[in-house]
């Protein structure tokens, strides 16, 4: 039997969070590309904030009220795997930690990233402070990367584990399709939850060409080499 669990608006979350991240991780590397990789993390962010929307006001599997995060329901788990569909169709007691911690820390990341920049008077948000120095919140923003890189793995692992347990329910190409094979009740959106969904999708999407456009971030390297530019340009005149 297969049951509609992950609805587009969540597989879309999902896709394009893990595109975002990869994009923005890869981008990081290159100060000339700083520009893009805080519209990226501008479309994260928006892209989280959906998702915390969504965990209250989504379809059944996709709110945090279904995530079974209880120890009595993460011993149960851990002591049956191989049943643990039966009692959670959506997202296992293990999953369900796994994917709080992953929105947090990414919230983490995005905030610290910005702030970070404003620290250093660029971004839309030039100027705010928290009282944190930019050595401590680049710091914060590592330290969460990191995290997140590391709560990734577990996920995939979970995944790998769920496929030789659970390899008939089909989790994996879930995430694709939406359906798993097994009981349950399928999810069907309201107009509420598809008005709020398009909001949030396009939203996420539509930020990252307009931060590129609007948001000229110059790179510490670059922005020193033109202060020392107009510096001589300054005793020339001199």
């Amino acid at each position: 039997m297969k049951t509609y669990i992950w609805s587009l608006p969540t597989r879309l979350f999902h896709w394009l969070l893990v595109i975002g991240m990869v994009a923005a991780y890869i981008l990081s590397e290159e100060e000339e590309l700083l520009n893009f990789h805080s519209a990226i993390g501008y479309m994260v962010g928006i892209l989280i904030i959906f998702r915390i929307i969504w965990g209250f006001v989504g379809p059944k599997y996709s709110r945090f009220s279904d995530f079974p995060i209880g120890i009595q329901s993460l011993k149960t788990f851990a002591a049956d795997m191989k049943h643990s569909k039966s009692q959670s169709p959506g997202h296992n007691p293990a999953a369900s930690v796994v994917m709080l911690g992953i929105i947090l820390f990414t919230l983490l990341i995005v905030v610290s990233g910005t702030l970070l920049l404003a620290s250093e008077g660029q971004c839309f948000f030039s100027g705010m402070s928290i009282g944190l120095s930019s050595d401590s919140l680049k710091e914060v923003h590592e330290i969460a990367v990191y995290i997140v890189i590391g709560l990734v793995v577990v996920h995939l692992l979970g995944n790998l584990v769920d496929f030789i347990f659970n390899r008939k329910v089909g989790t994996l190409g879930s995430i694709f399709t939406g359906y798993k094979n097994i009981e349950g009740e399928s999810i069907q959106l309201t107009s509420f939850q598809k008005i709020i969904a398009a909001i949030g999708i396009v939203s996420a999407l539509a930020i990252f060409p307009y931060s590129v456009i609007n948001q000229n971030i110059v790179p510490k390297n670059k922005g020193q080499e033109q202060k020392d530019q107009e510096n001589e340009e300054g005793e020339d005149e001199d």
